[in-house]
């Protein structure tokens, strides 16, 4: 096969699939129903500024809906190919299909109303003139969040929240979001509950090309963290 030949075949094959698009959206009233809540959910989505994570759990949910109503309009139109009278076969096979639609559907509402809830709850409140809670992370980190502490030039403890990694922060990245003890109490606060906080001291300098260790605040500053952390149900991990 030609690189030609391949093109043009690709073509061909991507024209059956948008034909196949058309004829889902000119003979199924379902499918416009779909389209309007898919609009509607990405709308909403970017108004409250959903994070990437849960755009792409919507978006996978909307692609699920559909591709379940594209199979059942292939299974409905091959039954009614091989058997152009009524059989009872038959109706189970497109009984079973719209099933496998509506299964598909509840599980997208449930997705949806679970990711939009709460954010279109609290988006609602502050329009409506209510000051809503601080609000908490719904999911933990992926690796667990870090916490540094340091003396700045004064002599102050400073302090910062990061997400965790597999590389060592740098010595620059660490001081550019400070942070006192009250601040870092409120950020602590908003964490989800049961996340993985690692108190750690050891930062990477670039200009050395060397680990270095920061230092950790009196005692009666790390037990009270540790008891802060332990009310908000953070779990905090001290080397």
């Amino acid at each position: 096969m030609t690189i030609k030949e391949f093109i043009y075949s690709r073509l061909t094959a991507f024209g059956h699939a948008f034909r196949g698009w058309a004829y889902v959206l000119k003979t199924q009233h379902n499918a416009w129903i779909h389209s309007v809540f898919a609009t509607v959910v990405i709308v909403m989505s970017l108004w409250l500024g959903l994070p990437p994570r849960d755009l792409a759990v919507l978006v996978l949910t909307i692609a699920m809906v559909f591709s379940a109503e594209f199979i059942n309009t292939a299974i409905e139109a091959v039954v009614d190919l091989a058997s152009p009278v009524h059989h009872p076969l038959a109706k189970v096979g497109k009984d079973v299909g719209a099933g496998a639609v509506l299964i598909a559907a509840l599980a997208g509402v449930v997705i949806g109303l679970l990711i939009l809830g709460p954010p279109l709850w609290q988006k609602i409140s502050v329009l409506f003139g209510q000051s809503p809670e601080i609000s908490r992370a719904e999911q933990t980190a992926f690796k667990g969040m870090e916490l540094y502490s340091w003396q700045n030039e004064n002599g102050e403890w400073q302090y910062s929240l990061l997400v965790g990694t597999n590389r060592n922060k740098t010595a620059e990245e660490i001081p550019s979001t400070p942070l006192d003890l009250q601040g870092i109490k409120v950020a602590i606060a908003q964490l989800a509950v049961g996340e993985s906080l690692f108190w750690t001291n050891n930062v990477y300098d670039p200009g050395s090309s060397q680990s270095v260790n920061f230092a950790f605040p009196p005692d009666a500053v790390v037990n009270e963290l540790k008891e802060f952390a332990r009310e908000k149900q953070i779990d905090l991990y001290i080397p």
